[in-house]
């Protein structure tokens, strides 16, 4: 690990605070700090031009040993749970491979097997239910919010279906359409490093098998919502070489107390999503100029909110978790972790949406990268547009969960 970059530090940035009356009957401790989902999460505190170094950096370091190659998708055999590449390609690319769980998740959407039950099977169960499908086709689809949508089942007279494969060393990291267009995290740290000015800080990157995000704020635009409580105005870049996501640029407010991120979605969207169907550089790095300022006006404005926010009261602290557990939007399971976190915050703030906002962004920082981005934007929504009517907590456990 480079000497200027530290794993993701302690989020709560708060001491410990006496249970309101409102929460008084129910026994419950404040959350403890929640680790790093990766030791690929970093926390940085870095002007953008040194920063910027160091995240191109681990990003040329993640991409070796990276390669790709397109092929039939008939043409490929999964033996033990491996896969395997037809004969010609001996030599050239590992001769057995294992798959992610992105891209087992994939295959199985591509190939019409239901991912759950495909990965219940026994290996030999799963070497049949691939090799059948691979070669035979299927027409069933599952829903996918994926920024990489599979291909239509081939005609009796079309051309065999060609996947792209992704691969790192010997695992297989995405399985996409051969219409994927590769935009990946080098070129965009290529596109974004000239259009930014030294006045910036990187403060956080990501960086899975899945995705890249990346954090980077402007202290010139910060202020104090609270004493002792700063709040700067920033952006968040994303990415992910496997079709997991488009290329986004987000408005983003970070707490410096304890790296809360809040993201806000203009008029429902990102400022910026680019999906990987087409690559026209110039007009790319335009997109992203533009992006880049808007965010940062963006940004101001929900400072604005939060200042509103710290003396918006909410009674009932409960009864609005369980409406979000009812909306879906929640589970039982991350509700109880919300009420555990806003014990954490400052008696003052417990019952105003400021808190609850700060729960939940506080929460965000325990999930994986691309669930932590989805629960940000959900704070910013409900900052912007209002939380939902409280409902009772036992209608509340009738409710489905949210999308694993």
């Amino acid at each position: 690990m480079p000497p200027s970059l530290s794993p993701l530090a302690d989020p709560s940035g708060s001491a410990q605070a006496a249970v309101p009356p409102s929460q008084a009957a129910t026994s419950l401790n404040p959350l403890p700090p929640s680790p790093p989902f990766a030791s690929s999460q970093f926390a940085l505190n870095l002007p953008a031009r040194q920063g910027l170094d160091e995240v191109r950096s681990r990003v040329l370091a993640d991409d070796e040993g990276k390669w790709d190659v397109i092929l039939p998708r008939h043409s490929l055999l999964m033996d033990r749970g491996t896969l395997l590449l037809p004969s010609e390609y001996e030599g050239d690319y590992p001769p057995a491979m294992t798959l992610s769980p992105w891209a087992t998740a994939q295959a199985c959407t591509r190939l019409g097997i239901p991912t759950a039950y495909f990965r219940r099977c026994p290996p030999p169960l799963q070497d049949a239910q691939f090799n059948h499908w691979a070669w035979k086709g299927s027409g069933i689809q599952e829903d996918s919010d994926w920024d990489d949508e599979p291909e239509a089942p081939p005609t009796q007279d079309a051309a065999p279906e060609r996947w792209l494969l992704r691969a790192k060393a010997g695992q297989v990291r995405g399985i996409l359409s051969q219409r994927y267009v590769r935009l990946d995290n080098h070129q965009l740290l290529d596109c974004l490093l000239p259009l930014l000015q030294s006045r910036y800080e990187v403060k956080h990157l990501a960086l899975t098998p899945e995705s890249l995000h990346l954090r980077l704020v402007d202290p010139a635009l910060a202020r104090d919502v609270l004493p002792n409580d700063r709040l700067v105005v920033g952006l968040h870049v994303a990415n992910s070489e496997v079709g997991r996501r488009a290329v986004s640029v987000d408005a983003l407010v970070y707490r410096l107390v304890c790296a809360n991120g809040l993201i806000k979605l203009v008029r429902g969207r990102s400022l910026l999503r680019h999906r990987h169907v087409s690559w026209d550089e110039p007009r790319f790095a335009s997109s992203l100029e533009r992006a880049l300022g808007e965010a940062l006006t963006a940004g101001a404005g929900l400072i604005e909110q939060l200042s509103w926010a710290a003396k918006a009261p909410i009674p009932d602290v409960d009864g609005t978790l369980a409406a979000l557990v009812h909306q879906g939007v929640l589970t039982q399971e991350m509700r109880e972790r919300v009420r555990r976190a806003l014990l954490g915050t400052p008696p003052s703030q417990q019952e105003t949406a400021y808190g609850l906002v700060n729960a939940l962004t506080f929460v965000a920082q325990g999930l994986c990268p691309d669930d932590r981005y989805d629960l940000e934007v959900l704070a910013g929504r409900l900052l912007e547009n209002g939380f939902p009517k409280p409902v009772a907590l036992a209608d509340a456990r009738l409710a489905p969960g949210m999308r694993p």
